[in-house]
């Protein structure tokens, strides 16, 4: 049995498909199992137990390129079961050309159901289930039938050697070192950017964060503020609150980590020695958890978007603590802006709450 699951859209989405790899070699332990993923998630898979090997699908390529990529693909994992699980959907057109013989996955647009013989219809919007569920649930047609009560069974898995994780360090602890930055000490992980439409806090409140978070524990970490080149907007508002003259004497302890820097894996294997990790709704929380690292997490009440769908998947949920704002949100897909009561809603998460929440989860 040779398997081909299509997840080419983000980071955390990928992640959480990863645990239907899992589930088929639990009961198929001879199936090769191949993830069909964007290039940015290539690190996250990298020797994995559970997923024999990797392929890329640039989606922004042109549409010739991409169609000779899929083709090319599907020569060499020569699959016998396909699930289109998000992302780029022509794949499916390749499986059904191919004449691949099961054609397994998500139906909601028109193509799917014109090239997926083995596919169900989900109406994910209602929020019935977690993300990854939704997920699992999509093995039924081949007789695999998912329980509830296995949902941390099949949670993700990030695998670091010792050696990476330690040679992340030497590599970060350099670049502290000619940015003048404090090492040594524990570190607590800030990441207020995100992709998408999902509502986010506010980047002026996690800079008061740091600045609380200072204020309990004095002198006691080291805050890493994590970004991506696209995130220049959420810094910002978190500069204008620490770069105030009255905040100068935390400089030496406050590292802007771009993330792309040195590559995923080694963002990685700094994160995996986090003492703790705030952030909201974005593939770098669930990374985050996968890793063991206690998460703080804030969340949007909007259904599609909320943490019951959306929240990190990890075999230590005691170590993940989830806040969303304290509303009755009554929208589905997209917040209603000024027409709602409840307008900037998230900003009713306060920085108090989630240092009293940081607290209980961090090993001090």
């Amino acid at each position: 049995m040779r398997v081909l699951i299509n997840r080419s859209d983000a980071i955390g989405d990928s992640i959480l498909t990863s645990g239907m790899a899992k589930m088929i070699k639990d009961k198929f332990p001879e199936a090769k199992i191949t993830f069909l993923i964007a290039a940015k998630s290539a690190d996250v898979f990298k020797n994995h137990p559970y997923i024999d090997d990797v392929k890329i699908y640039h989606r922004n390529a042109r549409f010739y390129l991409k169609i000779r990529e899929i083709i090319k693909v599907f020569s060499e994992v020569k699959p016998t079961h396909y699930f289109f699980v998000g992302g780029g959907f022509l794949p499916n057109f390749v499986a059904w050309l191919t004449v691949t013989p099961f054609r397994g996955g998500l139906k909601s647009r028109w193509h799917t159901y014109l090239f997926l013989n083995k596919g169900m219809r989900q109406k994910r919007s209602m929020v019935s289930m977690h993300e990854s569920e939704y997920n699992l649930n999509l093995l039924s047609p081949m007789g695999i039938d998912y329980n509830f009560q296995d949902k941390e069974k099949y949670s993700p898995d990030i695998v670091l050697t010792e050696e990476e994780k330690n040679e992340s360090m030497n590599v970060f602890n350099a670049d502290l070192k000619s940015a003048e930055k404090d090492f040594g000490k524990k570190m607590i992980f800030i990441h207020p950017g995100m992709t998408g439409h999902t509502l986010n806090w506010s980047s002026r409140n996690y800079g008061r964060l740091i600045l609380k978070m200072e204020q309990k524990f004095p002198e006691k970490f080291l805050y890493v503020v994590s970004h991506t080149p696209s995130d220049h907007l959420y810094l910002q508002g978190m500069k204008d609150i620490l770069d105030k003259p009255e905040n100068a004497f935390l400089q030496s302890r406050i590292y802007y980590f771009n993330g792309v820097k040195h590559g995923l894996r080694q963002y990685m294997g700094v994160l995996s020695h986090a003492t703790l990790f705030v952030g909201p709704s974005t593939g770098t929380t669930h990374i985050a958890s996968v890793l063991g690292v206690p998460v703080v997490g804030l969340y949007s009440p909007i259904k599609v978007q909320s943490a019951l769908r959306w929240a990190p998947v990890t075999k230590n949920p005691d170590k993940i603590k989830i806040l969303v704002p304290d509303v009755i949100c009554g929208e589905v897909k997209k917040c209603a802006e000024r027409e709602c009561p409840y307008y900037e809603c998230m900003g009713k998460i306060e920085v108090e709450d989630v240092v009293k929440q940081a607290t209980a989860i961090m090993e001090l």
